[in-house]
């Protein structure tokens, strides 16, 4: 066993190693007995359920499919296979409601690349049926929100949050996405106008668009990102969330292991976005879990941050054990979040606490002609807010 493998996951059940095990086909080949070892004294309820939480079940499926173990319980694997099935008609009617989508947006002259979705499960998969998604991400230029939100509108879409009012006019780097979900077929579109929720620098829609490249999945011309912004995006992806879904961390193994990457262009770019060291953390954590192929462009970028990365990635392994809807309620990861960020991010942090948000508008809605209060006002809001929230947990 690598000593690796081991320090990162001591706090692992045993169940969630052997999902890891599998992941990495490292069952295959073994003698029976030696399989028998590993599965013994396995709770498969809660190995099941493990997998469902981390999004894995079309793959695991596929894995054990060939394995072909006595000791894997048929109910296991066929419980497995129901949800592959599932899972293959959700994304074949996401992929119905993506063309829709992105077709109206063309047709009103709206440019759009999509960032996840069908289109990424195939692009990294080869088979939409072996990754999960849940939503549509749609990225698209800011002046273009609102006509976006009228034809999510016609055609049938609600906001989640409700109808958006005019907000204070910092909302645009405040935010970086709304939700809509239809009511009838349920599925839901993100439309994003940045591609990351915090102030960090990154690039912009021209340039993406310069870059981005055609979906080979669909008949209707769907852009994607181009390879080295698809890696940067999603490492960065995966990284905010704390890594506490191993789906994400699977969409990095199986771009290093099948797509090509400019790996001395990517390094320049995440260096000018002040990602470098996120970068790093995810070839530590896929190298380490997943025994994830690092050629020497890779190892040099994990090296060039090595001690950063190392130590983010040993924070990231702990939003894995447990089974979070989100970690954003834990301390722990608000501290993570903070050291996600460059220094130049951290600064900004801090100067973006000082200007208004949605929150003061929805406390205290003044007209725009008077929003400028909202700045010294702010504090108090603040303060009115927190007290709220903390006579609510009271009687709660």
């Amino acid at each position: 066993m690598n000593p690796e493998f081991d320090d990162y996951t001591k706090g692992f059940p045993q169940e969630l190693k052997l999902i890891l095990t599998i992941m990495k086909d490292e069952l295959h080949g073994l003698a029976p007995e030696a399989v028998k070892a590993i599965t013994e004294g396995i709770d498969w309820k809660l190995f099941l359920r493990l997998v469902y939480h981390h999004r894995l079940y079309s793959v695991l499926y596929m894995k054990l499919k060939t394995l072909e173990s006595p000791f894997i319980p048929a109910s296991v694997v066929e419980s497995l296979r129901q949800e592959y099935t599932a899972n293959t008609f959700r994304m074949l009617h996401l992929t119905a409601a993506m063309e829709q989508v992105c077709g109206a947006f063309n047709e009103q002259g709206i440019r759009s690349i999509t960032l996840k979705g069908p289109a990424l499960a195939h692009d990294l998969y080869g088979d939409v049926s072996l990754r999960t998604s849940k939503d549509l991400d749609i990225l698209i230029p800011f002046d273009d929100v609102e006509s976006a939100e009228q034809i999510l509108e016609t055609l049938g879409y609600v906001s989640k949050e409700g109808k958006r009012r005019p907000t204070v006019q910092s909302w645009k780097w405040r935010e970086h996405h709304i939700c809509y979900k239809h009511p009838l077929k349920k599925t839901q579109v993100e439309i994003h106008w940045r591609l990351n929720p915090d102030s960090g620098k990154e690039t912009d829609f021209e340039l993406l668009w310069q870059r981005s490249r055609f979906s080979t999945y669909t008949q209707t011309p769907i852009r994607m990102l181009e390879r080295e912004d698809l890696w940067a995006y999603l490492v960065t992806h995966g990284a905010r969330h704390g890594w506490f879904r191993l789906r994400w961390l699977m969409d990095i193994d199986q771009m290093i292991r099948s797509m090509p990457v400019d790996v001395n262009l990517l390094t320049r770019r995440l260096k000018a976005e002040g990602r470098l060291f996120i970068g790093a953390q995810a070839l530590r954590l896929v190298s380490v879990l997943m025994n994830t192929p690092l050629d020497a462009d890779y190892r040099s970028l994990m090296s060039s941050q090595e001690r950063a990365g190392e130590r983010l990635a040993k924070h990231g392994v702990l939003f894995m054990n447990d089974m979070l809807d989100t970690p954003e309620n834990l301390r722990s990861y608000r501290s993570y979040l903070f050291a996600l960020r460059s220094t130049r991010q951290k600064m900004f942090f801090f100067i973006e606490r000082l200007y208004p948000s949605t929150w003061d508008v929805e406390q205290m809605p003044l007209p725009r002609s008077l929003h400028f209060l909202y700045f010294p006002l702010r504090p108090f809001l603040w303060f009115w807010r927190r007290m709220k929230r903390n006579a609510m947990t009271e009687r709660g």
